[in-house]
């Protein structure tokens, strides 16, 4: 048994293999992972610029009136602004050769020909000048390799001329559900029937980070022989498989053979956590993960999103970041000899409250939380804790 949920993605996630990459067009990459580091072609601004609306003319001669010689505009080579005089000009213009700051529209008085500058108004060199290479210099990192790509980075890629984007390839993710006790969604089951959650619950996890490619969820009842089949079909498939259910230790919990029977190693099978403590971690041939969840609806999300995340965004090069850190508003002070995975809603910024939870099996209870906080074996009260979201 392994002593944390952190050790067992650890141990995971030291085994697996990383995705390969390709290149995709710009418009077809947000949310996926960033292959290559992206730099900086040319200098940015790639000259000074103004960052006001008003008139470019050299600081010193900031006084009483002054002649409007011309306009800068944008997008156009700017005019010189010769000694004394001012050049009308917009926020991201050019500056004009000569002018070393831009007054402001509302520190002068204008008219067709000329400004009057206020007597209040100060302006020295550099003020609302946006300077050359203020935000990066030519060949500077932008963007570093393993950043998820979101509309920012979209903007920066093309900014610095990236019409072709180099990223990781998808990981690609197998979802089964085993168990004779299992029916379809649209089935009617019957009283000591259950219909199939851990399938579309753990696909929906999954599905909702553009990194990863998920297959629509299999079952397999519990039968070695078809549970066999049923891997194998998708690990030829795959870059990393879930099965839940059978994975204790029940007279008809075949997993952990089948799994071996596969040509997986066995890394881990039990983690000293609540919910998800008979969990059991494997590695395929080409370093690909094979995640054996409980059954129990909430074990196999928590210990999805705990465990598993972590080791499928290694696989992708994305970096995750650290958990978030939050405080539970009115905790009560139990506490178990576990890591405990505790349901809570977001109640205000950085605070939680405990969700109504019957056990692992609490479905109802599991939909009105937004995630899980973790506390350490022996630990209770406020916090903060780390809080694993459900949502990306």
């Amino acid at each position: 048994m392994l002593d944390s949920p952190a050790a067992a993605a650890a141990a995971l996630g030291g085994a697996v293999s990383r995705v390969g990459e390709e290149q995709v067009p710009l418009h077809a990459c947000v949310g996926r992972v960033l292959a290559r580091d992206v730099c900086a072609d040319r200098d940015h601004p790639a000259c000074d610029v103004s960052a006001m609306d008003g008139y470019a003319l050299r600081a010193a001669d900031a006084r009483g009136a002054i002649a409007i010689a011309a306009d800068a505009m944008i997008g156009r080579e700017p005019p010189a602004c010769p000694p004394g005089a001012a050049v009308r000009i917009v926020t991201g213009a050019p500056i004009p050769a000569g002018a070393d700051a831009v007054i402001k529209r509302e520190d002068v008085t204008e008219h067709a020909d000329r400004i009057v500058v206020s007597a209040a108004a100060t302006l020295s060199p550099g003020q609302n000048v946006r300077s050359r290479a203020s935000h990066s210099r030519a060949g500077a990192r932008v963007v570093r390799a393993g950043t998820i790509i979101t509309a920012p980075v979209v903007g920066a890629l093309a900014t610095f001329g990236v019409p072709r984007v180099w990223v990781h390839r998808r990981v690609r993710v197998g979802v089964l559900s085993t168990g004779d006790e299992l029916v379809p969604v649209d089935a009617a089951p019957t009283a000591w029937q259950l219909r199939d959650s851990n399938g579309p619950s753990l696909a929906a996890l999954l599905a909702g980070r553009g990194w990863l490619d998920v297959l629509p969820p299999r079952h397999a009842p519990d039968d070695p022989q078809k549970l066999l089949e049923a891997l194998g079909g998708l690990e030829s498939e795959c870059d990393a498989l879930f099965v839940t259910g059978g994975v204790s230790m029940g007279v008809r919990d075949f997993i952990p053979t089948v799994v071996q029977r596969l040509g997986a190693a066995v890394l881990f099978h039990k983690v000293r956590q609540r919910p998800g403590k008979p969990m059991l971690g494997a590695v395929l041939p080409g370093g690909r993960p094979v995640f054996a969840l409980p059954g129990n609806p909430v074990s196999a999300l928590v210990t999805a999103r705990r465990i598993a995340m972590p080791v499928l965004a290694a696989m992708a090069g994305a970096s995750m970041g650290l958990p978030a850190r939050v405080v539970i508003d009115h905790p009560d002070q139990r506490a178990i000899e576990l890591w405990w995975h505790r349901p809570v809603r977001v109640s205000g910024a950085g605070v939680v409250t405990l969700a109504e939870n019957a056990g692992s099996g609490d479905v109802p209870g599991a939909a009105v939380s937004d995630g899980f906080v973790e506390l350490p074996p022996g630990s209770a009260g406020a916090g903060p804790w780390d809080f694993y979201a459900w949502t990306h």
